[in-house]
């Protein structure tokens, strides 16, 4: 598989270097009047627990980040709108961020607690159609799932690292506004067209071209 997957990146990178010039402004990516700081070299996906779309993504991407570069920042930002529990939906993700950074697991790792959770609660509420009585059962969930107690949730999310987290989530947010929810922003200043993408391996070849610029 792992020999399969390297053919498969030598690929791609052929591609890149013979047709980097086919992706089209406008049409393949947009760029962002105010490009978002400290995001060089990163892939930020703008995604929302309760949208479809996000979900069906969501299966997507290990597939997405296994091809990206060694090197390259993947970091999942979480909209925050007025509907039930995902203010706390937005706790859980940082908590989870912190966590995986705390037990020196990339983002991009198959056993990222983050992943652990959004396919947690993605399959709840769009598979299963759970509905939780409040916030506090919501949250209990994502302890058991990173193994932690309410005591070290809490002192996570009043760290400076996740207030620094969910400060910068609404700034990227404000670009969530051009086409919705799952939307793709290469360092931090090109936003990659979501009506466009033909497929999974064409997500993958604009991602990759556009860390490139």
């Amino acid at each position: 598989m792992k020999i399969l997957n390297f053919i498969v990146w030598v690929f791609c990178l052929l591609a890149m270097q013979s047709f980097a010039n086919n992706l089209k402004l406008g049409v393949d990516y947009i760029v962002l009047e105010k490009p978002l700081k400290d995001s060089q070299n990163s892939v930020i996906e703008l995604f929302n627990i309760g949208c479809p779309h996000c979900a069906y993504y969501n299966g997507l991407l290990p597939k997405i980040l296994e091809m990206l570069p060694q090197d390259t920042k993947f970091l999942p930002y979480h909209l925050s709108t007025t509907a039930r529990y995902h203010k706390e939906f937005s706790d859980i993700v940082v908590v989870a961020l912190l966590k995986d950074k705390e037990n020196k697991r990339d983002t991009k790792s198959p056993d990222a607690l983050y992943k652990k959770v959004l396919d947690y609660y993605f399959n709840t509420i769009h598979r299963e159609r759970r509905n939780w009585k409040n916030a506090q059962l919501f949250l209990e969930n994502s302890y058991f799932l990173m193994n932690i107690d309410e005591q070290e949730f809490q002192q996570l999310l009043n760290s400076k690292e996740a207030k620094e987290i969910l400060e910068a989530m609404p700034e990227a947010m404000e670009y969530a506004s051009i086409q919705g929810v799952p939307s793709f922003i290469i360092n931090g200043k090109y936003m990659i067209v979501s009506r466009n993408i033909k497929s999974i391996e064409d997500l993958i070849f604009k991602i990759n071209v556009l860390l490139e610029e």
